[in-house]
């Protein structure tokens, strides 16, 4: 099947769409993990505990943010959910054997 884009005025397929928004959904997690990143940095640079407080709230957006990206990603490629699940399995069993 065959979707038009008005953005490319090309024709695309439904796999190469999916293929597409699957790439989207990677580059936004990279995305709100940075943020992540830049937000813990701001907490960890200051005393002042009204802005400690606002940037762990908005922190905790983007975690939120990462959990909905992730459910859309193994959505989309679920066979690759089981890959992340297997490094999953793997880290816990390292874990427990210490």
């Amino acid at each position: 099947m065959f979707n038009f884009t008005s953005n490319s005025q090309q024709y695309i397929t439904n796999e190469e769409m999916d293929f597409e928004t699957l790439q989207k959904a990677r580059k936004d997690l990279i995305g709100e993990l940075e943020a992540i990143i830049q937000y813990d940095d701001h907490i960890h640079s200051t005393t002042i505990d009204a802005s400690k407080e606002t940037w762990e709230f908005i922190r905790d957006g983007e975690l939120i943010h990462v959990g909905e990206l992730l459910g859309m990603f193994f959505y989309l490629a679920p066979y690759q959910k089981q890959l992340v699940d297997q490094g999953l399995q793997r880290f816990n069993k390292r874990i427990k054997e210490k």
